[in-house]
Protein backbone atom coordinates (compact mmCIF):
# COMPACT_ATOMS: atom_id res chain seq x y z
CA UNK A 1 0.00 0.00 0.00
CA UNK A 2 1.08 3.57 -0.66
CA UNK A 3 0.69 6.11 2.13
CA UNK A 4 -0.93 9.39 1.10
CA UNK A 5 -1.11 12.88 2.56
CA UNK A 6 -4.08 15.12 3.15
CA UNK A 7 -4.29 16.76 -0.29
CA UNK A 8 -4.55 13.40 -2.06
CA UNK A 9 -7.04 12.25 0.57
CA UNK A 10 -9.23 15.25 -0.24
CA UNK A 11 -9.16 14.41 -3.95
CA UNK A 12 -10.39 10.90 -3.15
CA UNK A 13 -13.13 12.33 -0.92
CA UNK A 14 -14.27 14.54 -3.81
CA UNK A 15 -14.38 11.46 -6.05
CA UNK A 16 -16.64 9.74 -3.51
CA UNK A 17 -18.81 12.85 -3.29
CA UNK A 18 -19.14 12.91 -7.09
CA UNK A 19 -20.32 9.28 -7.09
CA UNK A 20 -22.89 9.98 -4.37
CA UNK A 21 -24.07 13.18 -6.05
CA UNK A 22 -24.54 11.43 -9.41
CA UNK A 23 -26.40 8.54 -7.81
CA UNK A 24 -28.73 10.85 -5.88
CA UNK A 25 -29.52 13.06 -8.87
CA UNK A 26 -30.23 10.04 -11.06
CA UNK A 27 -32.43 8.33 -8.46
CA UNK A 28 -34.39 11.26 -7.04
CA UNK A 29 -32.72 11.06 -3.63
CA UNK A 30 -32.31 14.41 -1.88
CA UNK A 31 -29.10 15.17 0.00
CA UNK A 32 -27.14 18.25 0.97
CA UNK A 33 -23.57 19.10 1.87
CA UNK A 34 -23.71 19.59 5.62
CA UNK A 35 -22.11 21.28 8.64
CA UNK A 36 -18.41 22.09 8.03
CA UNK A 37 -18.63 21.17 4.34
CA UNK A 38 -21.59 23.51 3.84
CA UNK A 39 -19.81 26.22 5.80
CA UNK A 40 -16.73 25.73 3.62
CA UNK A 41 -18.81 26.02 0.46
CA UNK A 42 -20.46 29.28 1.56
CA UNK A 43 -17.41 30.94 3.12
CA UNK A 44 -14.51 29.48 1.10
CA UNK A 45 -16.17 27.84 -1.95
CA UNK A 46 -14.45 24.63 -0.89
CA UNK A 47 -12.89 22.96 2.11
CA UNK A 48 -12.38 25.06 5.20
CA UNK A 49 -8.59 25.47 4.91
CA UNK A 50 -7.90 23.53 8.11
CA UNK A 51 -10.59 20.87 7.54
CA UNK A 52 -10.11 17.46 5.95
CA UNK A 53 -13.47 15.71 5.77
CA UNK A 54 -16.80 15.88 3.93
CA UNK A 55 -20.22 15.75 5.58
CA UNK A 56 -23.57 15.19 3.90
CA UNK A 57 -27.10 15.24 5.30
CA UNK A 58 -30.30 13.45 4.31
CA UNK A 59 -33.81 13.41 5.68
CA UNK A 60 -34.86 10.00 6.97
CA UNK A 61 -36.91 8.93 3.94
CA UNK A 62 -34.08 9.70 1.50
CA UNK A 63 -31.46 8.21 3.80
CA UNK A 64 -33.23 4.86 4.02
CA UNK A 65 -33.64 4.65 0.24
CA UNK A 66 -29.97 5.51 -0.26
CA UNK A 67 -28.71 3.04 2.34
CA UNK A 68 -30.86 0.25 0.91
CA UNK A 69 -29.95 0.71 -2.75
CA UNK A 70 -26.61 2.50 -3.18
CA UNK A 71 -24.39 -0.56 -2.70
CA UNK A 72 -26.21 -2.34 -5.53
CA UNK A 73 -25.21 0.41 -7.96
CA UNK A 74 -21.43 -0.13 -7.97
CA UNK A 75 -18.65 -2.41 -6.76
CA UNK A 76 -16.00 0.06 -5.59
CA UNK A 77 -17.82 2.40 -3.22
CA UNK A 78 -19.63 1.00 -0.19
CA UNK A 79 -22.18 2.63 2.09
CA UNK A 80 -21.44 1.35 5.60
CA UNK A 81 -23.93 1.52 8.47
CA UNK A 82 -24.26 -0.16 11.84
CA UNK A 83 -26.94 -2.37 10.25
CA UNK A 84 -24.96 -3.68 7.26
CA UNK A 85 -21.35 -3.62 8.51
CA UNK A 86 -20.21 -5.74 11.43
CA UNK A 87 -18.72 -3.72 14.30
CA UNK A 88 -19.24 -0.42 12.48
CA UNK A 89 -18.91 2.07 15.36
CA UNK A 90 -21.10 4.94 14.12
CA UNK A 91 -24.85 5.55 14.17
CA UNK A 92 -24.63 7.48 10.89
CA UNK A 93 -23.45 6.20 7.51
CA UNK A 94 -20.13 6.47 5.73
CA UNK A 95 -19.51 5.93 2.02
CA UNK A 96 -16.01 4.60 1.57
CA UNK A 97 -13.64 3.83 -1.28
CA UNK A 98 -12.81 0.13 -0.93
CA UNK A 99 -9.54 0.60 -2.82
CA UNK A 100 -8.15 2.69 0.03
CA UNK A 101 -7.47 2.22 3.74
CA UNK A 102 -7.98 4.81 6.48
CA UNK A 103 -7.04 4.42 10.14
CA UNK A 104 -8.65 6.75 12.67
CA UNK A 105 -7.27 7.94 15.00
CA UNK A 106 -4.16 5.83 14.39
CA UNK A 107 -2.98 2.48 13.11
CA UNK A 108 -2.51 0.89 16.54
CA UNK A 109 -5.78 1.71 18.30
CA UNK A 110 -8.02 3.09 15.60
CA UNK A 111 -10.68 1.67 13.34
CA UNK A 112 -9.90 0.51 9.82
CA UNK A 113 -12.11 1.74 6.98
CA UNK A 114 -11.58 3.07 3.50
CA UNK A 115 -11.25 6.80 2.88
CA UNK A 116 -14.81 8.00 3.32
CA UNK A 117 -17.38 10.75 3.62
CA UNK A 118 -20.05 10.99 6.33
CA UNK A 119 -23.80 10.91 5.72
CA UNK A 120 -25.90 12.15 8.65
CA UNK A 121 -29.58 11.31 8.86
CA UNK A 122 -32.07 13.91 10.07
CA UNK A 123 -35.15 12.84 12.00
CA UNK A 124 -38.18 14.69 13.36
CA UNK A 125 -37.67 16.25 16.76
CA UNK A 126 -40.35 16.78 19.42
CA UNK A 127 -41.59 20.32 20.03
CA UNK A 128 -41.63 19.77 23.80
CA UNK A 129 -38.33 20.72 25.49
CA UNK A 130 -38.45 17.96 28.10
CA UNK A 131 -39.20 15.30 25.50
CA UNK A 132 -36.31 16.59 23.43
CA UNK A 133 -33.91 16.46 26.38
CA UNK A 134 -34.98 12.89 27.14
CA UNK A 135 -34.43 11.96 23.50
CA UNK A 136 -30.91 13.42 23.49
CA UNK A 137 -30.06 11.76 26.81
CA UNK A 138 -31.22 8.38 25.53
CA UNK A 139 -29.30 8.96 22.31
CA UNK A 140 -26.06 9.59 24.19
CA UNK A 141 -26.55 6.58 26.47
CA UNK A 142 -27.48 4.13 23.70
CA UNK A 143 -24.67 5.15 21.36
CA UNK A 144 -22.09 5.09 24.16
CA UNK A 145 -23.02 1.52 25.11
CA UNK A 146 -22.92 0.48 21.46
CA UNK A 147 -19.48 2.00 20.92
CA UNK A 148 -18.08 0.51 24.10
CA UNK A 149 -19.06 -2.91 22.82
CA UNK A 150 -17.26 -2.35 19.52
CA UNK A 151 -14.23 -0.25 20.43
CA UNK A 152 -12.54 -1.78 23.49
CA UNK A 153 -9.22 -0.18 22.51
CA UNK A 154 -10.60 3.36 22.46
CA UNK A 155 -9.90 3.98 26.12
CA UNK A 156 -7.87 6.44 28.12
CA UNK A 157 -6.34 6.53 31.58
CA UNK A 158 -3.92 4.29 33.39
CA UNK A 159 -2.90 0.83 32.21
CA UNK A 160 -5.08 -0.81 34.88
CA UNK A 161 -8.12 1.22 33.82
CA UNK A 162 -7.52 0.31 30.18
CA UNK A 163 -7.38 -3.38 31.06
CA UNK A 164 -10.59 -3.19 33.12
CA UNK A 165 -12.42 -1.31 30.38
CA UNK A 166 -11.14 -3.70 27.75
CA UNK A 167 -12.46 -6.72 29.68
CA UNK A 168 -15.77 -4.95 30.28
CA UNK A 169 -16.13 -4.19 26.56
CA UNK A 170 -15.42 -7.80 25.69
CA UNK A 171 -18.15 -8.91 28.08
CA UNK A 172 -20.57 -6.57 26.30
CA UNK A 173 -20.02 -8.59 23.13
CA UNK A 174 -22.09 -11.36 24.72
CA UNK A 175 -25.13 -9.15 24.13
CA UNK A 176 -26.31 -9.51 20.50
CA UNK A 177 -25.40 -6.48 18.40
CA UNK A 178 -28.92 -5.99 17.05
CA UNK A 179 -30.21 -5.20 20.54
CA UNK A 180 -28.01 -2.09 20.69
CA UNK A 181 -28.81 -1.12 17.09
CA UNK A 182 -32.55 -1.47 17.63
CA UNK A 183 -32.46 0.69 20.79
CA UNK A 184 -30.60 3.44 18.95
CA UNK A 185 -33.00 3.40 16.00
CA UNK A 186 -36.11 3.23 18.15
CA UNK A 187 -35.03 6.36 19.99
CA UNK A 188 -33.96 8.52 17.05
CA UNK A 189 -36.96 7.58 14.85
CA UNK A 190 -39.67 7.85 17.52
CA UNK A 191 -41.13 11.17 16.24
CA UNK A 192 -40.81 10.56 12.50
CA UNK A 193 -44.55 9.87 12.16
CA UNK A 194 -45.45 12.90 14.29
CA UNK A 195 -46.25 16.33 12.88
CA UNK A 196 -43.48 18.39 14.46
CA UNK A 197 -41.82 21.59 13.30
CA UNK A 198 -38.18 20.60 13.64
CA UNK A 199 -35.57 18.09 12.55
CA UNK A 200 -32.20 17.24 13.99
CA UNK A 201 -29.23 14.94 13.60
CA UNK A 202 -29.52 12.45 16.47
CA UNK A 203 -26.68 10.20 15.31
CA UNK A 204 -23.76 12.44 16.34
CA UNK A 205 -22.87 14.58 19.35
CA UNK A 206 -24.55 17.81 18.25
CA UNK A 207 -27.69 19.08 20.02
CA UNK A 208 -28.90 21.51 17.36
CA UNK A 209 -32.30 21.61 15.66
CA UNK A 210 -33.63 23.49 12.66
CA UNK A 211 -37.10 24.09 11.28
CA UNK A 212 -38.21 21.64 8.61
CA UNK A 213 -38.80 24.44 6.11
CA UNK A 214 -35.02 24.84 5.79
CA UNK A 215 -34.96 21.52 3.94
CA UNK A 216 -38.11 22.03 1.84
CA UNK A 217 -36.05 22.27 -1.35
CA UNK A 218 -32.44 22.34 -2.50
CA UNK A 219 -30.17 24.50 -4.63
CA UNK A 220 -26.78 23.99 -6.25
CA UNK A 221 -23.78 25.51 -4.50
CA UNK A 222 -20.10 25.60 -5.44
CA UNK A 223 -17.61 23.42 -3.59
CA UNK A 224 -14.07 22.89 -4.92
CA UNK A 225 -15.06 24.09 -8.38
CA UNK A 226 -18.10 21.81 -8.73
CA UNK A 227 -21.81 22.08 -7.93
CA UNK A 228 -23.43 20.09 -5.14
CA UNK A 229 -26.74 20.30 -3.29
CA UNK A 230 -27.42 22.67 -0.38
CA UNK A 231 -30.69 23.30 1.50
CA UNK A 232 -32.59 26.34 0.32
CA UNK A 233 -32.51 27.65 3.90
CA UNK A 234 -28.77 27.10 4.37
CA UNK A 235 -28.25 30.52 5.98
CA UNK A 236 -30.70 29.71 8.77
CA UNK A 237 -29.13 26.28 9.27
CA UNK A 238 -25.57 27.62 9.41
CA UNK A 239 -26.58 30.35 11.86
CA UNK A 240 -28.23 27.75 14.10
CA UNK A 241 -25.05 25.67 14.01
CA UNK A 242 -22.28 28.29 14.02
CA UNK A 243 -23.81 31.68 14.83
CA UNK A 244 -22.01 34.37 12.79
CA UNK A 245 -20.57 31.79 10.45
CA UNK A 246 -18.81 34.24 8.12
CA UNK A 247 -16.56 35.32 10.98
CA UNK A 248 -13.33 33.31 11.02
CA UNK A 249 -12.46 31.62 14.32
CA UNK A 250 -9.36 32.69 16.29
CA UNK A 251 -6.08 31.55 14.74
CA UNK A 252 -5.43 29.03 17.52
CA UNK A 253 -8.68 27.23 16.66
CA UNK A 254 -7.90 26.87 12.96
CA UNK A 255 -6.63 23.32 13.31
CA UNK A 256 -7.78 19.95 12.03
CA UNK A 257 -9.91 17.90 14.42
CA UNK A 258 -8.86 14.61 12.87
CA UNK A 259 -5.87 12.32 13.16
CA UNK A 260 -5.44 9.63 10.53
CA UNK A 261 -3.21 7.47 8.40
CA UNK A 262 -4.41 6.94 4.83
CA UNK A 263 -3.27 4.52 2.15
CA UNK A 264 -4.11 3.59 -1.43
CA UNK A 265 -4.08 -0.10 -2.28
CA UNK A 266 -1.67 -0.94 -5.08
Amino acid sequence: MRKIEVEELKKIQIQILDVVDTYCRNNNVNYWIDTGTLLGAVRHKGYIPWDDDIDLGMLRKDYEVFVEKFNKSNNRYKCCTMENTYDFPFAFAKVMDTETVLYEPNKEEGIKLGINIDIFVYDSAPDDVEQLKAMYDDRDKNINWYRRRILPKWTSGSKIKKIIRYIFCLLLKIVPRHIFVNKINKNIKQYDETDTGYVGNFTSDARILCSKEVFDSFIDIEFEGKKYKAPVGYDKWLRAFYGDYMQLPPVEKRVSRHSFEAYVKE
